[in-house]
Order: C-alpha cells, then structure tokens, then sequence
C-alpha cells in the first residue's frame, strides 16, 4: 500500500514522461531556430560579397578609375565562404596604370568576417604610363597568400615565394627575382596615414639596377610611414606636387639591408624636391665598410687616394654594437640631386623619374 504522502507510481511516471518531452522539444526548436539564423547570415554574407564588389566598382568609376571582374562565385555552406573571382581588371585615370589579375580565391568565417584570405592565380600583369618605370611589367610567385583586415584604415598583408617579376616590353635582363618577400599595405589617419612594412630576402636585380656592389641583395627590411598630408589619390605630377606642397612626406623608421659586402642599417626621412625628385637625409649604420670602400674603389666610383683616407677615418669612427658582432661606423646618408651619398661618398646615381 502506498504512503499517503507519496504521489503514484502512475503519476509519477506521467509527470516525468512529459517534461522530459518538453525539454526535447525546446531543445529541437532551439537549435532549429539557431540554424535558421545562421542559415540567414550566412546567405546574407554571400549576397554582401557581391554588393561590396560592385561597390568597389563603381566607386572606382566614381574617381574616374576603370574596374570590372568577369565571374564571382560564392559556395561553402555550411562552412567558411569560398569565394572564387576571375578576370580583376582594374586602370587609373587616362589609362595611366593598368593591372589585370587572372584569378583570385578566398575564404570568409562567417564567425569572424573582420579579416578575409586568399590566393591568386598569376601571373599578375601591368602597365605603367609616364614615368622613369613606365613599360608593361610581369608579376608571378611559386607560392602566394594574402589577408585582408577590415580595420579603421584597412590593412593588406601578403607573402610571396619564388617571385619573378619581368618588364616584358624590354630585353630580357630586365628580370628580377627573390626567394621570398613579404609585403603589409596599411591605411590610417593624422598623423600617420600609412605605413608599408617590407622584407626581402635572396633578391637578384636586373642588369640595369646593379651598384658598385654587384646586383644581390641578401637583405631588404624597410618599415615607412607617410605624414605629414593624407596620401595622394595617384602617382601623376600634380597629385604628387599637391601632396609635396601640403609637407608630405615618407618617414624610414627602419632599414636594413646586405648586399654584397656592405650591411646598412638606419632610419630617417624621405621627400620630393621642387621638381619632384626624391630627396632624403638618414642616418646609417654600416658594417663591412673597409670591404665596401675597397669594391667602391675597383668600380672607380672613388679614387684611390680618397679610399684610403676613407677607410683610415671610418676604422677611427667605427664602434662594436653592443651585442657584439662586427664593428659598425655611424654616417649620415643622403640623397640629393639624384645622388646617394654616404658621407662624402657618391655611391648611387639614380635616374630622373619622369612623372610627366
């Protein structure tokens, strides 16, 4: 006989049976509720991707720039998004400069849509109007990645290995190429409106870009900020000549650089002159600098008399940095009517930029 006290076994039974049903049953609503809405964010990014593009477009149009695409596809549900664009076409004003890239895929979490990555396909082409690099121009790697994160400003970052990169309207020593390079493109505001960080490695100049100290460059680190003005809508004279005018200017927070038997390393600040040439004033580290005054003595680029003062000067000035290692003297380096100097030494005559 059951206590008085004490529900049924029957009612019990009853009462259990049916909230555990209810609890099921608000379980399954839930979660269908869940990937109904994920199901809706994820589409609805699908559909963003296409309308940000178009956007893009048709804010290039909007600046007179030239930018069509030839097909976009999104796939991947229930995953990240996949998506696949070909045919990247886009041009400056006046036909000024032109790149086309053959194709481009990416992946988008739908949980995390602040940065997006990718590959693409090359080789990527260009052409360039106007200007002393002006010609049509190749760009291919082995291996590539890119990210893309939707910061204030917006920040590229991409790696490269293998790159060969080629002027294809000229001779073929005009070929460059590296083992690798990483490149990071941000845009910000006052008082920094961008920043490029750059690493080279293994890097082999076209003939024509060779100095005195032969055309490898085993090292290229430089990390630049522009300041000063916002960043100029293009690269034609006026553009620059307004950006210029304004105190524009690009600021070296860091170079680093070995090639052949010099090691540099510094910092300091570039701009253009009235004619818009650049100018700049840094301040270097050099290492190696007895080997390098005897290579800039062979290739006549200094006279005997004035290497050997050199060297007798520089071994004076020349300190250990203080984790050791090679002994490094501390020059001014600069950059003036299209001559690098260090000191009093005329390393580099460059060429006259043409921006017209």
């Amino acid at each position: 006989m059951a206590h008085p006290n004490l529900p049924g076994t029957e009612k019990t039974v009853l009462e259990t049976s049916f909230f555990g049903r209810w609890r099921l049953r608000a379980l399954v609503i839930v979660l269908c509720a869940a990937a109904a809405i994920y199901s809706a964010w994820w589409f609805w990014l699908a559909a963003q991707v296409r309308t940000q593009l178009d956007g893009w477009v048709a804010a290039m149009h909007a600046k007179d720039h030239a930018a069509a695409y030839r097909a976009l596809s999104v796939s991947g549900f229930p995953g990240r998004l996949a998506i696949a664009l070909s045919g990247i076409d886009t041009a400056g004003p006046d036909d000024a400069w032109r790149i086309h890239v053959p194709a481009l895929r990416a992946t988008l979490a739908p949980w995390d849509i602040g940065s997006l990555s990718g590959t693409f396909d090359g080789p990527v082409t260009g052409n360039l109007r106007g200007a002393a690099v002006g010609g049509a121009y190749t760009l291919s790697a082995a291996e590539n990645g890119f990210t893309v994160i939707r910061d204030a400003g917006g920040t590229l970052r991409t790696e490269l290995q293998g790159v060969r990169a080629a002027r294809t309207d000229a001779d073929a020593d005009t070929v460059m190429t590296a083992d690798m390079l990483t490149l990071a493109l941000v845009r910000a505001t006052s008082p920094v409106y961008g920043r490029v960080e750059m690493d080279a490695r293994d890097v082999d100049l076209p003939a024509d870009m060779h100095s005195a100290f032969g055309g490898h460059v085993a090292r290229f680190r430089m990390t630049a900020e522009a300041t000063g003005a916002e960043l100029p809508e293009g690269l034609n004279a006026d553009a620059l000549r307004v950006w210029s005018n304004e105190g524009g200017a690009v600021d070296i927070r860091m170079l680093d650089v070995a090639h052949g038997v010099l090691g540099l390393n510094g910092e300091g600040t570039l701009a253009l002159d009235g004619d818009l040439q650049p100018i700049g004033a840094f301040t270097a580290r050099i290492s190696g600098f007895n080997a390098a005054v005897d290579t800039l003595v062979a290739a006549r680029v200094a006279r005997p008399e004035d290497g050997a003062l050199a060297k007798v000067v520089l071994g004076v000035l020349a300190k250990s940095p203080p984790g050791g290692g090679p002994k490094q003297v501390k020059l001014p380096l600069t950059l003036q009517d299209r001559v690098l100097s260090v000191g009093p030494i005329k390393l580099i005559r460059l060429r006259r930029i043409q921006w017209e």
